[in-house]
């Protein structure tokens, strides 16, 4: 398994280990059943991929939530005799991480949607709230948290999985290696444009939106800052040097987020992401 495929896993399945582990409200731990109808919100996770972002939002919410961790591996095969995989596909067949469970049942997925969601829900009397925001920072949030999985994840996902873009036939007076190879490095070079555009349109910006030490210019961090917290960890390599030198701004931004509280420092630390943790 390639260091991507172990960071992202959200586009497709995700990394972690086969343990149930339940939170209630601080996150400590308590082993329970997994329900969609306990006035719990049920999490499906895997270590260090895209589903940081709602574990670290419901800690934050302080909301009643249990966090199912998925074996990577057994996903990935869609193998249902393992621990918590048929519950997972029952819920999205695509086994994506995050998959998230509502209290009253209904299956979310997607960083984003999920994000929005729990701030519909639980952000009001919060310092991460949207209503708290300017007009032209809720604009700006909107815009670059859709920005994010329609322009960058679709790319780690073909740098990890470019067998799944390409067929090369038998035949071919190339190998199908070196093919998938140039894929993979037309896709990193895009996301370096991406990182760039961020730079350019968002950080170098941020100061325009709000006095605020966080990217939207906002006193506090909030969901956009999480996801691209976590999206710096799969930024191009090498990590976080490439960042730090090319796109400044936005790798302070992360620094800043992951060390916001101890809530975002313990929930990285656990990711084993810790790149940015001072």
């Amino acid at each position: 398994m390639s260091d991507i495929e172990r960071d992202l896993g959200s586009l497709s399945v995700g990394w972690g280990g086969d343990t149930l582990t339940s939170f209630w409200l601080n996150g400590s731990s308590n082993h329970n059943t997994m329900s969609s109808s306990n006035n719990k919100y049920t999490l499906f996770h895997s270590c260090g991929s895209g589903s940081t972002v709602p574990r670290a939002l419901l800690r934050l919410y302080d909301v009643p939530h249990e966090v199912v961790e998925v074996d990577y591996e057994a996903a990935c095969r869609r193998d249902r005799t393992k621990p918590h995989v048929d519950s997972l596909l029952n819920a999205n067949p695509l086994g994506q991480f995050p998959t998230l469970l509502t209290p009253d049942g209904d299956a979310l997925s997607e960083i984003a949607a999920i994000a929005i969601y729990l701030d519909e829900k639980h952000g009001k009397a919060s310092t991460l709230s949207l209503a708290s925001m300017t007009n032209s920072q809720r604009a700006a949030f909107y815009r670059w948290i859709v920005f994010i999985p329609a322009n960058m994840y679709p790319l780690i996902t073909i740098i990890d999985f470019p067998e799944r873009f390409v067929d090369v036939p038998a035949d071919a007076s190339v190998e199908k290696e070196a093919v998938q190879q140039w894929i993979v490095d037309g896709c990193w070079k895009r996301m370096k444009e991406m990182w760039f555009i961020l730079e350019d349109q968002l950080g170098k910006r941020s100061q325009e939106l709000g006095k605020g030490p966080f990217i939207l210019g906002t006193e506090h961090p909030n969901a956009l800052d999480l996801f691209l917290a976590i999206c710096a960890h799969w930024s191009p390599p090498p990590r976080p040097d490439w960042l730090k030198e090319n796109c400044p701004v936005m790798a302070e931004s992360v620094r800043k987020t992951v060390n916001a509280s101890s809530v975002t420092k313990d929930v990285f630390r656990e990711q084993e992401r810790t790149t940015f943790i001072e």
